[in-house]
């Protein structure tokens, strides 16, 4: 029989060639409950709350792989989270490395502390993939701007010739969207939190054992110490209080996964346009077979900006889900919560996807100045208007200038005459000076259309340069800690294990 519950990717064939499945799959998400629950045993035994011991049994029970998803899976309807048959299965896995080593897994924890680390450790993983893949989005970027910042084409407004620019400065536009974004992305990375509160979130239970097994009054450091462990060997941070249902972190999180895949189906919305058979200024790269049509033989689909602009589209509505979830009530909600796993991860799948897939589409575009230029001389110089008013406007002021110059537009493009030509002829009837008119006739000039595009432009691309040059500064200075720590043995201390 077939496996019918296997997801092939059928309905989403953006997520091919991404990590999307390896970062948020169910094997993924049990291994990030898994590397909680044992983060916080070695925690506890940092703190003198758990025998040494407890280390090698955690080291046992690392891979989660070991344990039966299934099961589990089928289990987790009876709780109502898989967390509950999780614990259980984990026991029993423990109680095969050391007899008694059960009673040190899952201490003073709730369900909803294993869930919402879990939910972070994965979403931390999450937001290295897409820092990293926007980042080589960037890059592609940078060069393309860098490129074809002399490469003149017509800008659009209201899907409209408009004015001038250069494919340069509409690149660097992308390229300023991916900065602003990965800089959310770095900043949210570095501030998730870990969860650990107990039932009602105070702690109780942790600070009742914390007593029995020192035979003193606990001081509240003895449980910072625990907190602080703990977010330690799982690479997150150590929250005020616990935040069972101050749900900000989620809500924050859904709208940086929500602006990604937005940055992503703008890029490609806009090549989607572009690669419009009456424009044709830019075309993904396709390979033999792809982009074709199952009734029509000519077809050359731009598929890749069609799937990002889709993963994008669907993404604001998980997000107004998770917004909605912020509505929890009493010190655990009946629904709230639970409303959030699912609709968390699909939105990190798709935010995945999307970026992934906008990398790679990138890295993959042909753009035709030729055809761009061709297309700007489809109005016969309408597109100059703007800039004539604004010459002429010096001169007769700007109402008369606007009026003057929209009377010969509409009747160039009546008449099927370059506005040039028609305006040459208004200005004479109009007895302006010959110098006027010699300057409004220079006018129709591309390369004096750019404004301010360079100085645009340099601006994005140097700032992503500075922050590329920043992020291999900070990969090789880690680098160097990572020899230096292998050489020591200390990058394999159990007292000190990091999720990245």
């Amino acid at each position: 029989m077939p496996d019918h519950s296997f997801d092939a990717g059928l309905l989403n064939p953006l997520s091919h060639g991404t990590r999307e499945s390896e970062l948020t799959s169910d094997q993924a998400w049990l291994q990030a409950m898994v590397d909680a629950e044992l983060a916080l045993t070695r925690a506890l035994v940092d703190a003198d709350l758990a025998p040494e011991w407890m280390l090698v049994v955690c080291d046992a029970l690392a891979d989660a792989s070991e344990l039966d998803l299934g099961a589990i899976a089928v289990e987790a309807r009876g709780g109502g989270n898989p967390v509950i048959p999780l614990v259980k299965h984990l026991g029993r896995a423990a109680e095969r490395v050391r007899a008694g080593a059960s009673d040190h897994i899952h201490v003073g924890a709730t369900s909803q502390d294993i869930l919402d680390t879990a939910a972070m450790i994965v979403a931390r993983r999450v937001s290295r993939e897409l820092i990293d893949q926007l980042d080589s989005l960037g890059a592609t970027l940078a060069d393309l701007a860098e490129a074809h910042r002399g490469t003149v084409m017509t800008g659009r407004t209201l899907g409209q010739q408009a004015s001038p620019t250069s494919f340069g400065f509409v690149v660097a536009g992308w390229l300023d969207a991916v900065l602003l974004i990965v800089r959310r992305l770095d900043g949210i990375r570095d501030t998730l939190p870990v969860q650990l509160g107990g039932a009602v979130g105070n702690l109780a239970v942790l600070t009742e054992i914390a007593r029995a097994r020192r035979s003193a009054a606990v001081d509240t450091d003895v449980l910072d110490a625990v907190i602080d462990r703990f977010a330690h060997h799982v690479g997150l941070v150590v929250p005020r209080l616990s935040w069972h249902t101050n749900r900000v972190v989620i809500s924050e999180l859904a709208s940086v996964l929500a602006a990604a895949a937005g940055v992503a189906g703008t890029f490609a919305l806009d090549l989607s346009v572009l690669s419009r058979t009456e424009i044709a200024e830019v075309s993904e790269r396709l390979a033999p077979g792809q982009g074709g049509s199952s009734a029509m033989p000519h077809k050359r689909n731009p598929v890749s900006a069609v799937l990002i602009t889709a993963a994008a589209l669907q993404t604001p509505g998980l997000a107004s889900t998770l917004y909605g979830s912020m509505l929890a009530e009493d010190q655990r909600p009946s629904g709230a919560w639970h409303a959030e796993w699912q609709s968390l991860r699909v939105l990190e799948r798709l935010t995945i996807s999307a970026v992934t897939g906008a990398a790679s589409l990138a890295a993959r575009l042909d753009v035709d100045p030729d055809r761009m230029r061709a297309n700007l001389d489809l109005t016969d110089g309408l597109v100059f208007s703007e800039r004539v008013t604004t010459i002429l406007a010096e001169t007769l002021g700007k109402t008369t200038a606007f009026a003057l110059v929209e009377r010969a537009a509409q009747e160039a493009f009546a008449t099927n005459r370059p506005l040039q030509v028609v305006l040459a002829s208004i200005l004479i009837a109009e007895g302006c000076s010959d110098e006027l008119r010699a300057q409004i006739w220079a006018a129709f000039d591309y390369e004096g259309q750019a404004g301010q595009s360079a100085a645009g432009i340099d601006r994005v691309v140097r700032a992503f340069r500075q922050r590329a040059d920043a992020v291999n500064r900070r990969a090789e200075a880690a680098a160097a800690t990572d020899m230096v720590e292998a050489g020591t043995g200390a990058a394999h201390s159990n007292k000190d294990v990091r999720i990245s």
